[in-house]
């Protein structure tokens, strides 16, 4: 009787009335109690292939979806953003309309998109263009702004290194003036220093009877700026003994200037001063020095005196 009593009941078992959740439900559950997330998700994602019609696979894709964000916040809090952000776009085809909606502002949350442009940026070969982009990061205040002022700190001595080889070279590329004068006031000199000092000096004595014309020319424009001061002084002290303003600017130009030209030719005279000027200013070819020498000339036009030696040294 016993014996056909299991009879019974063996078929019954066959039919699939006692049987277990898919394996994979209870690996993947187990994976998730010890925080390996993506593993466990790679488990909940094959519970239908292993039991289609158990209830455990209507769970598995909202299961393989959460597990997959807790992945990518564990991502974020270790700085690992790229891997992050690859991490919620997996979980985006597993998720439930609710959870779409999480992964979406996620996804677009600034501490997210910045991290990823910082490690963007820190994998860029041209340094130039990832200082820049790091410049950029650090001005925030996500937690990329913190990592991003690290890697400053940390790559600025190497790459002002280069950019003062690189400014200071044929190619002229930056100014050589202002990025050797920043890697001067670093605190420590970097590995490659000398080099791009060498590079400095180099350039410096290229440019050193350029230099010498345009200082030069500095003291034309200083007395031209005196003489138009003078010329202005002269008019407003005449004012009262000479009514008629054209016989006070024939006075005027007789007594500042002195040079028996007439207006047009003088304006002419000037207009060809600042050509052969700007002409040699382009030959430094040094953006930061060109740029000194303008607001020199600037300056001395405008008050009769070079502003850079008046303020205590030249460059």
């Amino acid at each position: 009787m016993l014996s056909r009593t299991c009879l019974l009941v063996l078929p019954l078992l066959a039919i699939g009335g006692c049987s277990g959740p898919p394996p994979s439900f209870k690996e993947a559950e187990n994976l998730e109690a010890q925080a390996n997330f993506e593993e466990a998700s790679q488990k909940f994602e094959i519970v239908c292939a292993e039991g289609p019609t158990s209830p455990e696979c209507q769970q598995s894709r909202p299961r393989a979806a959460g597990a997959l964000v807790t992945a990518a916040t564990k991502a974020v809090e270790k700085n690992e953003f790229g891997k992050a952000e690859r991490l919620l776009v997996r979980a985006l085809a597993l998720a439930d309309e609710p959870t779409t909606k999480d992964i979406e502002a996620r996804l677009g949350k600034e501490d997210l998109t910045e991290g990823v442009r910082f490690e963007q940026a820190a994998a860029d070969t041209d340094k130039g263009r990832a200082f820049d982009a790091m410049n950029t990061l650090a001005a925030g205040s996500t937690p990329a702004a913190t990592l991003a002022k690290a890697w400053i700190e940390k790559e600025r001595p190497g790459l002002l290194v280069a950019q003062v080889k690189a400014a200071c070279g044929p190619e002229h590329q930056g100014s050589c003036m202002d990025t050797f004068e920043k890697l001067s006031a670093l605190p420590q000199k970097p590995p490659g220093f000398d080099e791009a000092k060498a590079a400095h000096d180099a350039e410096q004595k290229r440019t050193e009877k350029v230099r010498a014309e345009l200082d030069r020319f500095l003291g034309v424009f200083m007395q031209r700026g005196k003489k138009d001061l003078a010329f202005v002084f002269c008019m407003a002290t005449k004012t009262a003994e000479i009514e008629a303003e054209f016989q006070r600017v024939r006075a005027c130009e007789e007594d500042v200037y002195a040079d028996g030209k007439s207006a047009y030719e003088r304006f002419d005279a000037r207009q060809t001063e600042d050509s052969l000027f700007r002409r040699r200013v382009a030959a430094l070819g040094d953006p930061g020095v060109i740029a000194t020498y303008e607001a020199r000339r600037s300056g001395a036009i405008a008050t009769g005196e070079d502003p850079q030696k008046a303020a205590g040294g030249a460059k």
